[in-house]
């Protein structure tokens, strides 16, 4: 990981500063569902073999995400790391606010990196080669329709240019997916998607890429072999095959976020929400991070622009927690 990058979930970071006992944190520093799907005892015999890429898992992926063209990879950030050095030089543009850790690859490995606003993309993608966002963005939930994704997918695509879609928080909505149109994926679109956010399970490390099969075949050497390990692809495959959990857990995040929303409003103005974080932009974002902190919620911080952005709850008395904290300490 590359060190200079803040993230959430770092919540020893948090113990330790603030002298609270991890086990008396209320963590909403990620925007990872609380409540995730529950893994059953793995078999000894998953343990002591090498991944194999002919298990289940692609078949399984293939008919969640209803697109053929897939590589499973150890996480997202294997291919926000790699497919800065897919392309020759390029001008990329990327959509900002967003993930920090997509512009500062593009910049490692020299590319120039325009940010921009959404608003922005419509009068510069003639002078781009490469266009990336998040959709929905993280972190400030900002969401693209389909028909917008596909014309500017057809701009690039005409110069060989890519479109680059990051739906890591698309799940809850899987109809807005650009997979949702393609069970063959088009030259110049490449969609990443994780396992870590609908599923909640950031900590065994699986995505997927979704590019046309000769760019997923250097990805894959770029990659090298048993890099999901086989933990990862067995846990992977029953995640996507559990569709009771799914449907129950789109109802979770929309009940959540609108709990958490309705709380917020009370205090803030302005407030970005998503199925699985609600973004406040505030000039005195570090005042109230530090603030909650003190009494043992953990929230993420933005500077560029100030702002908190507040994950969701796992559970009723946790929302309750954080409404008295916000009655009895925010004082701004």
């Amino acid at each position: 990981m590359n060190k200079t990058i803040k993230h959430g979930g770092n919540l020893y970071e948090a113990s330790d500063l603030y002298g609270i006992p991890l086990e008396d944190w209320i963590d909403l520093s990620t925007g990872i569902n609380p409540r995730s799907w529950q893994p059953p005892e793995i078999p000894i015999s998953v343990w002591q073999r090498l991944p194999e890429a002919e298990d289940d898992l692609l078949s399984v992926a293939t008919q969640y995400y209803g697109c053929e063209d897939l590589l499973p990879i150890a996480g997202s950030q294997v291919a926000i790391q790699s497919l800065p050095y897919c392309r020759q030089h390029s001008r990329i543009g990327i959509v900002s606010p967003c993930y920090a850790e997509h512009p500062y690859w593009w910049e490692q490995a020299g590319h120039d990196v325009i940010r921009l606003s959404s608003g922005e993309i419509d009068g510069l993608i003639e002078g781009l080669d490469v266009l990336l966002l998040i959709n929905p963005n993280n972190p400030d939930g900002t969401q693209y329709t389909l028909e917008k994704l596909l014309g500017w997918h057809h701009l690039l695509a005409k110069k060989d240019g890519w479109l680059i879609v990051d739906e890591a928080f698309i799940d809850s909505r899987p109809k807005q997916s650009l997979l949702s149109r393609f069970k063959c994926m088009p030259k110049g679109l490449i969609v990443l998607r994780s396992i870590g956010k609908f599923f909640g399970l950031a900590g065994i490390r699986l995505g997927f890429i979704a590019a046309e099969p000769l760019l997923l075949t250097q990805l894959a050497q770029r990659q090298g072999p048993w890099a999901v390990s086989h933990p990862a692809r067995w846990l992977g495959a029953l995640a996507l095959a559990d569709q009771q959990w799914q449907q129950q857990t789109c109802a979770f995040l929309v009940k959540q976020s609108d709990a958490l929303y309705q709380i917020l409003s009370d205090y803030f103005q302005n407030i970005h929400q998503s199925h699985y974080f609600c973004y406040v932009p505030h000039p005195q974002a570090e005042q109230i991070k530090h603030q909650l902190a003190e009494q043992g919620v953990w929230v993420r911080y933005f500077e560029k622009p100030y702002a908190i952005r507040f994950g969701l709850p796992k559970n009723d008395k946790e929302l309750t927690k954080l409404l008295i904290i916000l009655s009895c300490f925010l004082r701004l």
